[in-house]
């Protein structure tokens, strides 16, 4: 039996005008009957994480979650506060760097910052901002070169045509920064994200596993997207969701069914609480 359960949030437990799956609730409850901890690891922050953690029925427990995408390891304690054990910042001079080349390709940019009620956008009106706004709830401030920033950058979201996010992936990529990329909207476009270097959440995850004093064998771990890929490998049983693509899936242990299907749900079920062995099991 593992000792820990690490779900990722969008396209594995949640989808988005989908929501989460009445089965995988169904699993996560069964999971704490058990007295097997789930924790979250996402590339969402605290503000956004807090109505999954509910949802799922893991609020308040005092369990370290993992957020954008293993740059912050935070806990919801049981008494309703919040305790942030590390937030990995980009150096103001690093942050400016990356506005400059987002200026080059012609990029729209929402920047999560250190204070969770504060983001940048490099532009005065976009429909991403727009959007990043409404997901996010934070108070936008548009970059001026000028001017100082009134909190440290964590994350950056950067959004453009596919062919300029490749080569700013690139140019961000040489300068040791982790970049994970997913896209919203269609073929033409693409979203990715932009984090201090070192950050993924394999990192994250080790800080996690340290304090519950287990090992990355005692772990399985659920996802879908590149910024799973790191916990995927890491994790002692890395299971990818039936939504993922394929490069994801050659490098877990498992498949499961997709998110909408309650694949999460659907696996513990079958393979970890009646202990039998998954037909989707790499050979």
């Amino acid at each position: 039996m593992y000792k820990l359960i690490v779900v990722d949030v969008d396209g594995t437990v949640y989808r988005h005008s989908r929501g989460i799956h009445p089965l995988t609730k169904a699993a996560i409850a069964k999971a704490k009957e058990l007295n097997i901890p789930v924790v979250i690891a996402t590339g969402r922050n605290i503000s956004t994480i807090g109505n999954i953690a509910k949802e799922l029925g893991i609020m308040n427990t005092g369990l370290p979650f993992v957020a954008q995408n293993g740059g912050q390891v935070f806990r919801f304690e049981a008494d309703g506060q919040i305790t942030i054990e590390y937030t990995k910042i980009f150096k103001d001079e690093e942050s400016r760097w990356i506005f400059e080349i987002a200026k080059k390709y012609k990029a729209k940019v929402f920047a999560y910052s250190e204070n969770e009620k504060v983001a940048y956008k490099n532009v005065r009106f976009s429909a991403f901002n727009i959007f990043m706004w409404i997901r996010s709830r934070r108070k936008m401030l548009r970059y001026k070169k000028s001017e100082g920033f009134v909190s440290p950058i964590t994350k950056f979201i950067v959004f453009g045509r596919n062919e300029h996010m490749i080569k700013m992936r690139a140019e961000a990529e040489t300068k040791g920064y982790s970049v994970f990329a997913f896209s919203y909207v269609n073929d033409a476009k693409q979203n990715i994200e932009i984090n201090p270097i070192g950050v993924n959440k394999a990192e994250g995850l080790k800080k996690v596993i340290e304090e519950l004093g287990i090992t990355a064998d005692e772990v399985i771990y659920f996802g879908d997207g590149e910024n799973d890929l790191d916990a995927i490998k890491w994790a002692g049983h890395g299971v990818a969701m039936g939504n993922a693509n394929q490069h994801i899936k050659s490098c877990a242990n498992a498949i499961t069914s997709q998110c909408t299907d309650g694949g999460v749900g659907q696996y513990l079920f079958d393979n970890v609480f009646n202990l039998k062995e998954s037909n989707n099991d790499k050979s």
